[in-house]
C-alpha cells in the first residue's frame, strides 16, 4: 500500500502550496488579471484549474483555496462528467471564477466553421447556468488541432468574453503548470503560453513551494488540473498510471510532429 503522505500531488500536499501562497502573495483571477489594465498587484499568484474529468475532484481543491482565502479560476469541459451545472455553480458560490474549456476545433476535426458552432453553442450552455467571462484552451494532444487557431479566423470578444487564458496572458507571467506530472515543459506539447520563451521551472512541487518562500519573484501563473491532486491512494496509482502512459505517448508524438 502506498504512503500517501510521502507523495507529490496529493490533497495534503496542495494544502501546503495555497498555505505557502497565501502567506507570501496576492491571488488573483484570469479575469481580474485581463481586466487590471497592468495594475495587478506587485507580487501576485493567479491560480487556474482546467477540470478534465471527474468535476467531482474540483470541488477537493476550490474548498482548500475558500478556506484559505484563495480565489481561482475553473475551467470545465462540455463532457457529461465534467459539465455538472450543480458543481460548477457550487465552486461559483464560493466566490471562485468559473469558464469554458474548450476543444471544438478538436471535436471538428479542424473544420473551423463547424468549431465556431459548437463553441456558440457551448458558451449559451455555460451562461445558463453561470457567470462567464473568459475561456481556455484545451490541450487536445492526441489531436493534431490546436484549438487556439480558431481564432486565427474569429474572435473571442465577438461571444461577450474578456479572455483566453492564454492568449491574454501577458509574457511577465512565470507560468508553472503540473501537466506531466511535474513542474516543466518536458512532457508538455501545447500547455504552454505562446511566444515566451524564457521561462522558470520546478521539478516537484516542494521545489515549486521554495520559490515561492524565496520571495524573489514578482508573480506565479499556477495552472493545475484538479483530477491530479488526490489523497486516495488507489487513485493516486491510478492517475500516476495514465501520466506514464500519456507521457510517453507525448515523446512519440513530439517526435512524429517534427
Amino acid at each position: 500500500m502506498l504512503n500517501i503522505h510521502n507523495l507529490d500531488f496529493t490533497l495534503d500536499k496542495f494544502y501546503k502550496l495555497c498555505s505557502t501562497i497565501t502567506e507570501n502573495y496576492t491571488t488573483i483571477t484570469v479575469g481580474e488579471y485581463v481586466t487590471s489594465g497592468n495594475k495587478y498587484p506587485e507580487r501576485f499568484v493567479l491560480m487556474r484549474h482546467d477540470v478534465d474529468g471527474r468535476a467531482e475532484t474540483a470541488l477537493d481543491t476550490a474548498r482548500i483555496e475558500k478556506e484559505l482565502g484563495i480565489q481561482a479560476t475553473y475551467y470545465f469541459r462540455t463532457r457529461n462528467n465534467v459539465f455538472v451545472p450543480e458543481i460548477i455553480q457550487e465552486i461559483e458560490r464560493m466566490g471562485h471564477e468559473v469558464g469554458y474549456h474548450y476543444e471544438v476545433l478538436s471535436t471538428a476535426r479542424g473544420d473551423h466553421e463547424k468549431a465556431i458552432k459548437l463553441f456558440e453553442d457551448d458558451v449559451d450552455k455555460f451562461r445558463s447556468i453561470c457567470n462567464l467571462k473568459t475561456i481556455c484552451m484545451h490541450g487536445s494532444v492526441l489531436s493534431k488541432y490546436d484549438n487556439r487557431d480558431l481564432w486565427k479566423s474569429y474572435d473571442f470578444r465577438d461571444f461577450g468574453l474578456i479572455g483566453e487564458a492564454y492568449l491574454s496572458a501577458g509574457k511577465n507571467l512565470n507560468y508553472f503548470t503540473d501537466t506531466g506530472r511535474g513542474w516543466n515543459s518536458k512532457n508538455n506539447l501545447r500547455d504552454f503560453i505562446p511566444g515566451k520563451n524564457e521561462q522558470i521551472s520546478a521539478n516537484t512541487t516542494d521545489e515549486l513551494i521554495r520559490l515561492i518562500k524565496r520571495n524573489k519573484i514578482s508573480n506565479f501563473y499556477i495552472s493545475l488540473h484538479p483530477s491530479r491532486w488526490t489523497s486516495n491512494s488507489i487513485y493516486w496509482g491510478l492517475f500516476w498510471l495514465e501520466d506514464l502512459v500519456f507521457n510517453s505517448g507525448k515523446k512519440v508524438l513530439l517526435v512524429v510532429r517534427k
